[in-house]
């Protein structure tokens, strides 16, 4: 009895949806216009090409963009020179930083090697005895018992 009232639940909702869905039949649907490309126009032959010809060359009249061309160029060539100067001294900073942590470096290597050659501890495993020395020196310089994990319950 419970399925069968779901089910008549689910075929209203699903009936009141489609209706919403479904465009009003009494407005006339709007379709988009199809675009063609026009065809080409038909070349005069004869004079009548040398007439067109002629008034297409009267048409053309001569350029007086020059100034403003030239503003252009110039302020594009100010541009540019101004990105090339900021390129050039962020090139400089970037060497000088290079040159610095590589100083760095050397100075770290070498106090490294200082440290290396200092140390009088040795360990070199090449019998027992150095093995042992090794779980040895672990307990010594490992942890403290305290901060080691145990099986705790």
């Amino acid at each position: 009895m419970e399925s069968l009232i779901v089910l008549v639940m689910i075929g209203i909702i699903t009936s009141i949806f489609n209706k919403v869905k479904q465009p009003p039949s009494n407005k006339p649907v709007r379709h988009k216009p199809i675009q063609t490309a026009s065809p080409a126009s038909p070349e005069p032959v004869g004079r009548g090409r040398e007439r067109v010809e002629r008034e297409r060359s009267v048409r053309r009249e001569p350029r007086s963009y020059k100034e403003p061309v030239k503003e252009a160029v110039s302020s594009i060539q100010n541009r540019f020179e101004d990105k090339k100067r900021e390129a050039d001294s962020t090139y400089s900073s970037l060497q000088k930083q290079e040159e610095r942590y590589s100083r760095k470096l050397e100075a770290h290597q070498n106090r490294a090697k200082k440290i290396r050659d200092d140390s009088g501890l040795i360990l070199d495993f090449k019998n027992e005895d150095d093995i042992v020395k090794g779980f040895i020196f672990s307990e010594v310089f490992g942890p403290p018992k305290s901060k080691k994990r145990h099986h705790q319950k």
